[in-house]
């Protein structure tokens, strides 16, 4: 397992979509994505879904250390891959949220929620159930060695 990161959206530096997440979610942030690389110079290798991008995607961010908190976490970069590699072209989940908040909300097939989609990578149990906050929480609870 190597070591990689959890890079949270703080949402006061987007839009009012990401200040909506940010409310009904109770937390700070807006998005997350699961950083498999670092690149340098505050590039990163990410995977996550994204309203911005329409779904599941894995993208090089530019993270500007302001508008980011980067967690260490412990991940199996070769599982995650794999696992993006199977749903690449599941669609953002924009009512997902809702499930987080209200457990046993729909669950559709074929979309995701970013945390939704961080947590199943990270294999997490029961990963429909982590909202931006809870995953914070089980980043700081569970820090990387």
């Amino acid at each position: 397992m190597k070591m990689t990161y959890l890079a949270f959206y703080v949402a006061k530096q987007g839009k009012a979509l990401d200040r909506m997440i940010s409310l009904i979610d109770g937390s700070p942030y807006s998005h997350c994505e699961l950083v498999i690389d670092s690149l340098g110079e505050g590039r990163y290798d990410c995977i996550s879904s994204s309203h911005r991008d329409g779904g599941l995607r894995r993208k090089v961010i530019d993270m500007e250390p302001s508008h980011w908190v980067l967690v260490p976490v412990m991940c199996d970069i070769d599982y995650a891959i794999r696992w993006f590699n199977k749903r690449q072209n599941f669609k953002y989940d924009y009512l997902a949220l809702i499930r987080t908040v209200i457990p046993g909300f729909y669950n559709p097939e074929y979309r995701l929620f970013c945390s939704e989609a961080c947590a199943d990578m990270l294999e997490l149990v029961d990963p429909a159930s982590y909202g931006l906050r809870k995953l914070y929480r089980w980043a700081l609870d569970n820090p990387a060695s």
